[in-house]
């Protein structure tokens, strides 16, 4: 009994120090602007709705006081037989305690032809 009270006590300790979304979401979202994640889900508020498939990353250039972020939406499974995946990438940079999309970038991967596996800029045929 006392084996299991301290295994549950050394578990409750550990788990207790993790970083929870909602404490690393503070971290990167200031008063004056909204997160690079709120920015671009309002930017495409439909994207949740529709019914391809959907990968969203977030990746930030340091863990504490981040300057830089970048959002990679990837929707694949679409209705057009030429396109395989829709990639769209938002470039965003922290300037005076807001954040700033930078720079938006749209990528293809073809379902058909020669590059079928890599994203490119020039549309599907």
């Amino acid at each position: 009994m006392f084996r299991l009270f301290s295994i549950f006590s050394v578990c409750a300790v550990v788990f207790s120090g993790c970083a929870t979304t909602e404490k690393l979401a503070s971290k990167v979202s200031f008063s004056g602007s909204d997160a690079p994640m709120q920015q671009v889900l309002k930017a495409q508020p439909d994207i949740l709705k529709e019914q391809n498939s959907l990968s969203i990353r977030q990746v930030f250039n340091r863990v504490e006081a981040p300057t830089a972020a970048q959002i990679a939406v990837i929707e694949s499974n679409l209705m057009d037989d030429s396109v395989s995946a829709i990639r769209t990438d938002y470039i965003f940079k922290l300037v005076e305690h807001d954040w700033k999309l930078q720079e938006t970038k749209k990528s293809y991967q073809c379902a058909r032809g020669s590059n079928t596996k890599s994203f490119q800029t020039k549309r599907c045929s």
